[in-house]
């Protein structure tokens, strides 16, 4: 708590590294934590998410993502109508919804029938 004055942290007598921290100032965390990495034997590279998919459901929901967005490009490249292009557009979104669960039918089906006159 280096934000608090305390004299029994100084008189302390031991031959472990000491690190002055405040929650309350920010001061000393990125210490605190390269300190922690160091003792754990990793650094930052070895902190950060790899990508990767460990549920075999995820995976195939992805990979279904990916299909609807390069259709989706394909449909671009060749000038395809927006109508037809949101169809891959949803189908890519869909599949990502599956892991997430952020986006429900009827949002795609407001958003497609305020942006485009499907049918006429």
């Amino acid at each position: 708590k280096a934000d608090q004055s305390n004299p029994q942290f100084s008189a302390l007598n031991s031959p472990l590294t000491r690190i002055r921290t405040s929650a309350l100032l920010g001061s000393g965390i990125a210490e605190l934590r390269e300190m922690i990495l160091k003792q754990i034997g990793g650094d930052e590279s070895s902190q950060r998410e790899s990508g990767f998919l460990t549920n075999v459901r995820h995976q195939g929901l992805v990979r279904d993502g990916l299909t609807g967005l390069e259709a989706a490009e394909i449909a671009v490249q060749n000038k395809i109508p927006h109508e037809m292009l949101l169809l891959d557009l949803y189908n890519a979104l869909r599949s990502l919804d599956e892991i997430t669960g952020a986006t429900t039918n009827d949002d795609i089906l407001n958003l497609i029938f305020s942006s485009f006159c499907i049918g006429k």
